[in-house]
């Protein structure tokens, strides 16, 4: 258990590292992050289905103002690191996701808490324009201090809290473990709709129903899908970028018949 929560903690710390060092936002998504703490924690698959039904569920929750109802870093590490260790199926792991991930914003605050400290080291450093120790204390910062505490917190959540839960899960009922199981299920078919109702226009209505019959009435594999709805965005892309540039043209046309008339009749 012990080795295991370290291993989660890696990947959450990794994970936070990456996107800072190379200035992405993408290690820390769910079906990122999810993925590397399977591989490290040696359960790949359960890695990647969490996560990727938990990027299902949170992709279409944006924050408003810069608020957001749950963090779900901590709650994809968490949730995934638990059912590896614990057993539990991952229904009830993307089930208990949410309310982890409710719980653990407020380590966000903490984490830019800890940066709003360090900025007039910063200010102080820029200003004397010593730029080799400006690099090196924001390097020793982003490596050892940045997310060192809520990397703690979530190896002591997988740490002390495998057997809590395995434990608590034992204990309850199976029609409420079965009730948790399709929550954990319906979870993802809302973040869908929420994704579907941020992008929803009339040709997204014929993709939606095109993936449906390909999945429900012709049984083609989910990758066999993914490589038709890769084809078509690649065709709906190019023939928009075409079109782009066709009114660009001619309201570059139009601009320049327009210039010249006036400068005629000036």
């Amino acid at each position: 258990m012990l080795v295991q929560a370290l291993l989660v903690a890696l990947a959450y710390y990794l994970a936070w590292f990456l996107d800072g060092a190379l200035g992405f936002q993408t290690a820390t998504r769910p079906i990122v992050l999810g993925t590397l703490t399977g591989l490290l924690c040696g359960d790949i698959t359960t890695g990647v289905v969490i996560g990727a039904a938990l990027e299902a569920v949170y992709m279409g929750i944006s924050g408003i103002g810069g608020v957001t109802a749950a963090d779900y870093r901590s709650a994809t590490a968490i949730a995934t690191g638990i059912a590896i260790m614990s057993g539990i199926s991952m229904e009830e792991g993307i089930a208990l996701a949410a309310p982890v991930g409710a719980i653990c914003v407020g380590l966000m605050n903490l984490t830019a808490a800890m940066g709003n400290l360090m900025e007039p080291v910063y200010l102080k450093l820029a200003k004397e324009g010593k730029v080799k120790e400006y690099d090196r204390v924001m390097w020793l910062y982003a490596i050892f201090g940045q997310h060192l505490v809520d990397t703690l917190v979530i190896f002591l959540c997988c740490y002390l809290g495998s057997n809590v839960i395995q434990s608590a899960m034992d204990a309850i009922p199976a029609w409420i473990m079965t009730g948790l199981g399709a929550s954990g299920g319906m979870l993802v078919v809302v973040g869908l709709c929420l994704i579907a109702q941020a992008i929803w226009s009339h040709s997204t209505v014929f993709f939606v129903l095109l993936g449906f019959v390909l999945t429900k009435y012709l049984s083609m594999p989910i990758m066999a899908v993914a490589i038709v709805g890769a084809f078509l965005a690649y065709m709906v892309f190019d023939r928009n970028y075409a079109i782009q540039q066709v009114a660009r043209k001619a309201e570059f046309a139009s601009g320049s018949s327009n210039q010249e008339g006036e400068d005629f009749y000036g």
